[in-house]
C-alpha cells in the first residue's frame, strides 16, 4: 500500500475523532415532523469540523468516480473539496492569528448555522440573504497569508488557476466535453471512460488534491486542540512534501 493509500484511508477515521466531542448531535424539532440535527456549539470550529466531514467524504466520492471512468464528474467534485479546503483554512488562520474575526468569517460561520428553507413557500418568503462569496473568502485567505513565510501572490495564483481548471468541469466546459471522446469507438464515453491511463490520471489528480485535505485536518485538530489528530495530520503531510504520494495503480481499464 502506497503512502497516499494509507493517509486516504486514514482521513475518515480523523474526521471522526474531532467530531467526536461536539456528540450526540442535537435534534431540534422543525414543523411538525421535521427534525434538525446540530453540533453541540455553533462556534467557528464546528464550521471547520462540518467542513471537513464534507472535504473527505467528497474525496472518497471522486476517488470513486475516477475508477470508473467518471472523469469529468471526479473533477467537478473536486472542486467542491476545493472550495471545502479554502474554508477550513480560512477559517482556521483567522483563529489562530487571535483577535476578532475578519467580518467575512464572521458573517461566513452565522450563515452556515441559519436553517435552509424546507418548502418554495418558505423560501419565497423568507429574507433574501447575501451570502459570503467565494471571493470574498479568498481575499481574506491571502491577506493572512501575506503573514506567513510564503510567497502568498503565487500561493493565491495558484490557487485560483486550480480553481479555474476545476471550474471548466462544473460549467461543462468545451474542452472537457471533447475529453470524453474515444476515438477508438469514434463515440463520447458516458458509461465511465474506459481507458486505464485516463481513469490513473484522474485518480493522481485526486491525491493531490488530498495534501489539502490533509491540511485542512491538521488545521482543525490544532484549533479544536485534538493532539493526537493534529501529530498524525502533521507526520501525514510533511511525508507527503517530502515524497509523492498520489502514485497508485490498479485502476482496472484498457490501455
Amino acid at each position: 500500500m502506497s503512502l497516499g493509500q494509507e493517509v486516504f484511508e486514514k482521513l475518515d477515521g480523523w474526521a471522526n475523532s474531532l467530531v467526536s466531542p461536539a456528540l450526540p448531535l442535537r435534534a431540534t424539532p422543525e414543523g411538525e415532523s421535521e427534525v434538525r440535527l446540530e453540533f453541540k456549539q455553533q462556534i467557528p470550529q464546528s464550521v471547520m469540523i462540518g467542513k471537513l466531514i464534507r472535504a473527505v467524504s467528497g474525496l472518497r466520492g471522486a476517488f470513486v468516480l475516477a475508477e470508473a471512468g467518471h472523469i469529468t464528474e471526479c473533477a467537478a467534485v473536486l472542486r467542491i473539496v476545493s472550495d471545502l479546503c479554502t474554508e477550513i483554512s480560512t477559517i482556521g488562520l483567522s483563529l489562530h492569528r487571535g483577535g476578532d474575526l475578519p467580518a467575512a468569517v464572521k458573517d461566513f460561520v452565522a450563515q452556515y448555522f441559519v436553517p435552509r428553507a424546507r418548502t418554495p413557500d418558505e423560501l419565497a418568503t423568507a429574507e433574501r440573504m447575501r451570502y459570503v462569496s467565494r471571493e470574498a473568502l479568498m481575499k481574506v485567505h491571502k491577506a493572512l497569508a501575506d503573514s506567513q513565510p510564503i510567497d502568498s501572490t503565487l500561493l493565491d495564483r495558484s490557487h485560483r488557476f486550480v480553481n479555474m481548471a476545476y471550474d471548466s468541469y462544473v460549467h461543462g466546459a468545451y474542452e472537457t466535453t471533447m475529453e470524453l471522446w474515444n476515438p477508438r469507438r469514434g463515440a463520447f464515453e458516458m458509461r465511465g471512460h474506459p481507458s486505464q491511463a485516463k481513469r490513473e490520471e484522474f485518480v493522481e489528480v485526486v491525491f493531490l488534491k488530498m495534501h489539502a485535505v490533509v491540511v485542512a485536518a491538521e488545521l482543525t485538530a490544532a484549533m479544536t486542540a485534538h493532539s493526537e489528530v493534529f501529530a498524525q495530520a502533521r507526520e501525514a503531510r510533511r511525508a507527503m512534501d517530502a515524497t509523492e504520494p498520489w502514485k497508485y495503480r490498479g485502476v482496472e481499464g484498457s490501455a
